[in-house]
């Protein structure tokens, strides 16, 4: 076998080459939309642990709202019960 059966002269090899770098694009592709979606899942789950973090800091219960582009983004809230879970939530506006 000769570089040229090898490079396409064979006829076959050159359509089933491009079939395999069209789906390895594809690939790519995937794997790249797969990893952005899992790193803002994870960053969003990160602050909003922070965030559930700073209403529990909260001194005697209470309420206190965080401003995201002069809008409020998040709400935290805390009971003045200690039983009670800490409520924070994205849609404060």
């Amino acid at each position: 076998m000769t570089w040229l059966d090898w490079a396409g002269a064979g006829g076959i090899s050159v359509p089933v080459l491009l079939l395999l770098f069209y789906a390895l694009r594809r690939t790519k592709g995937i794997v790249e939309m797969y990893l952005r979606a899992r790193l803002e899942a994870r960053a969003e789950r990160e602050q909003r642990a922070t965030m559930v973090a700073m209403a529990a800091s909260l001194p005697e219960g209470g309420a206190a709202a965080r401003f995201e582009d002069g809008q409020p983004a998040w709400l935290f809230h805390k009971h003045t019960e200690p039983q009670q879970r800490v409520i924070v939530t994205r849609e404060a506006a």
